[in-house]
């Protein structure tokens, strides 16, 4: 049994535009021309650089951000530690621009010469840096410590087939 309605021969028949008539042509169709504008896609930065940090130090928070992002490890309270690692990088290079220009001893107050002021403030931001690099995983080694459990599951995992290999079938 068919669905739907019965067949009517005489509906094409009754002039409802659809076909041409006998002899004509079909009139062609009046196509508008596509205009299509371009919008540019703004990327949000998941974790813009805060306004406090110096500008010079938004490529280091980027980088720390797209690292740490990248491996999904990435969480809104490691921003004071970020913001902590990218001043003293900050401080780090200030530092060091000062220690290349001047040197490492300055002349002091009674004329002799000391250690220039920049070399502790360099030293101290050296430490910063590693502290906070190896608490983010930003160090090799830090993301090795990070990960024992993985490295320590894959060594037991490696002695076992070891052992498997080495047993007489």
């Amino acid at each position: 049994m068919a669905k739907g309605r019965p067949p009517d021969p005489t509906r094409a028949k009754r002039g409802t535009g659809n076909r041409p008539k006998p002899g004509e042509a079909k009139p062609a169709r009046q196509r508008l021309p596509v205009v299509v504008q371009a919008t540019p896609v703004v990327e949000l930065e998941p974790y813009p650089p805060p306004v406090t940090l110096p500008e010079a130090a938004h490529d280091v928070w980027r980088a720390v951000v797209a690292d740490l992002g990248g491996a999904g490890h990435m969480r809104r309270s490691f921003l004071p530690q970020i913001h902590v690692y990218c001043e003293a990088v900050h401080a780090h290079a200030q530092a060091t621009e000062l220690l290349r220009r001047d040197g490492l001893m300055v002349p002091g107050a009674n004329g002799g010469w000391v250690k220039h002021p920049a070399a502790g403030i360099q030293k101290d931001a050296a430490a910063t840096i590693l502290r906070f690099a190896d608490a983010l995983g930003l160090t090799p080694a830090a993301r090795i410590r990070l990960a024992l459990e993985e490295v320590a599951g894959m060594s037991i995992m490696q002695s076992l087939q070891r052992g498997l290999d080495k047993a007489p079938a």
